[in-house]
């Protein structure tokens, strides 16, 4: 059965990431190379490990924030992985389908200042490994 987000909840280091503007998507992948036997033709494949893409994050930038955006923020300037989640509030409660990781390294920080609007902050946030996908409930 397909699922329907109603609204998307993040978390740097277990602090909930402040106002979402944009997230990317959750992108997992797996190499695999072919060998070719040369006296038969038959091909053999080596899975590698699943690696994840970079997840870009933008939210409405306070730089008195203490919760998940100023986590992110002091992440990159020290260059410390720390967790990160994405929830899914596809059942419309509280306990979406939430992808975590246990070590993502934020890559880039981004200040966009708009006339006559909010501040936002951009963030690339790399991620290391395959997520633990816990269903909602």
């Amino acid at each position: 059965m397909s699922i329907k987000t109603k609204g998307i909840i993040a978390a740097a280091n277990d602090k909930e990431v402040g106002c979402f503007q944009s997230i990317g998507d959750i992108d997992l992948t797996r190499e695999a190379k072919e060998y070719e036997c040369l006296s038969s033709g038959d091909i053999e494949i080596a899975v590698g490990n699943i690696k994840a893409g970079d997840i870009p994050v933008s939210v409405k930038y306070n730089p008195t924030d203490s919760a998940g955006a100023s986590e992110m923020e002091t992440s990159f300037k020290a260059g410390n992985s720390i967790p990160f989640s994405v929830e899914l509030s596809d059942k419309g409660t509280t306990n979406g389908t939430t992808f975590a990781w246990t070590g993502a390294i934020v890559t880039s920080w981004k200040i966009t200042p708009e006339q006559n609007g909010f501040v936002l902050a951009t963030f690339t946030i790399k991620l290391n490994g395959e997520p633990t996908i816990t269903a909602a409930t």
